[in-house]
């Protein structure tokens, strides 16, 4: 499996992998959808290097973080809005690194009143944050800090936060807790105005480690998600394996506390799919997921069904690499006939990354390469899925490529629109 091109060393440390690109195959299909990109970061007090899934609001704008860049160089919260002239970015905060936290990986979520939450995953003290931006009248945004990790040394908040119907925000942090496995925490607002961290659970490795989906809650109020390693299935032929991944469940209790169940560890071996990754759902009691490996080790989209012994695994595609793409990463975005839009990391006709569809029929589920990155001014190594609008275009980000250079010698990132073709 080729390294991952986001390296996490510390809190907010970033170093970029980029593969060697390979020429374009001759005579190859063309594209299902045109690409546009509707801003290219600069590298300097706008941002770069964007990670993060876009969010949209009523209005058609989209919302995001950067990791690095911004006024203190510790990362921003950025809008993309829409305009008549087109596409316009405003920097909505920009994080000193020191009091407010930095280096921000994941997106942003609103609640019901226009306010923005988020996570930072560098310093507060030594600490990951979660921040809420707020709105004034004059279109300013204040940022405040609603919680520090003082529990942990070393955390890495890389997943979307989640609203439960009680105004509730879950999350799941990837590295950190008492075992630095990862853990799943809720913050609950308090009559004072004050949040209050509860750990729902924290990973030890045997049930597994680095929580690599934003969690989803079912209607009885249980929380799921995925973690990308850990579990006890053989990953490896090493005695030391870190395991493949679980799907996890967190019932709640009596006394506040919550109960995890391992639904399901992976396996290497079989064609069975391994290290799931953020294209994580449920639907009618049957849980879907991407993964990084699997297969012949480049990815797959699978779906794990429930029976009365143990839940078992069926592959609905394989990534193979050229030209549908490799390693799926990122969430998936649900279309108006039921059809999943995601991307993958790498693969495609110039080894940079895809935007794909996959349809069910009665033949299976099918895969197909809406856009095929080109690397360089369209963006390339995109590290967030795709959302998509009324009209059915798809918003997503890029790591790297578009226009600017000067982002300590690589590209500095883009966010760009897929308009399907019909």
């Amino acid at each position: 499996m080729r390294p991952l091109s986001l390296l996490v060393a510390g809190i907010g440390a970033l170093a970029i992998l980029s593969p060697a690109f390979t020429p374009a195959a001759p005579g190859h299909a063309p594209p299902m959808a045109s690409e546009k990109v509707i801003y290219s970061f600069q590298g300097g007090t706008d941002g770069f290097w964007p990670t993060s899934d876009l969010t949209l609001d009523s209005e058609g704008n989209l919302y995001g973080t950067t990791t690095q860049g911004g006024a203190h160089s510790a990362g921003t919260v950025f809008r993309l809005k829409h305009t008549a002239n087109g596409w316009k970015e405003e920097l909505l905060y920009s994080f000193n690194g020191t009091s407010d936290g930095s280096s921000p990986v994941a997106g942003v979520v609103f609640d019901s009143a226009g306010n923005l939450y988020g996570t930072g995953s560098g310093y507060v003290n030594g600490y990951a944050t979660v921040f809420k931006l707020s709105p004034d009248s004059h279109g300013q945004w204040t940022e405040t800090v609603l919680h520090s990790f003082l529990g942990s040394t070393y955390s890495l908040p890389n997943n979307d936060l989640v609203f439960d119907a009680h105004g509730n925000l879950f999350g799941a942090m990837g590295v950190g807790g008492d075992f630095y496995g990862g853990i799943v925490f809720e913050l609950i607002p308090q009559s004072n105005g004050l949040w209050k961290e509860v750990t729902l659970h924290a990973f030890k490795g045997p049930d597994g480690a680095i929580p690599s989906s934003a969690v989803t809650i079912d209607s009885s109020g249980n929380v799921w998600g995925a973690t990308q390693i850990g579990g006890t299935g053989i990953c490896t032929y090493s005695k030391n394996s870190h395991g493949c991944g679980v799907v996890y469940k967190l019932t709640p209790g009596s006394g506040g506390k919550w109960t995890e169940s391992v639904v399901y560890n992976f396996i290497r071996g079989g064609g069975n799919a391994v290290n799931p990754s953020a294209g994580f759902f449920l639907r009618n009691g049957h849980v879907f997921v991407t993964s990084v490996s699997g297969g012949d080790g480049l990815g797959a989209f699978f779906e794990l069904n429930p029976s009365q012994k143990a839940w078992t695994q069926q592959v609905l595609y394989r990534f193979y690499g050229y030209p549908d793409g490799e390693q799926p990463i990122g969430r998936l975005a649900t279309g108006p006939h039921g059809e999943l839009f995601g991307v993958t990391e790498w693969g495609g006709y110039k080894d940079v990354g895809t935007i794909f569809v996959l349809r069910d029929s009665d033949q299976g589920w099918r895969e197909s390469v809406l856009y095929s990155f080109g690397g360089k001014y369209d963006g390339y190594t995109p590290f967030a899925g795709v959302v998509s609008d009324s009209q059915g275009h798809l918003y997503g980000t890029t790591l790297s490529g578009g226009e600017a250079r000067g982002c300590d010698g690589l590209a500095c990132g883009t966010a760009y629109e897929i308009t399907l073709d019909h």
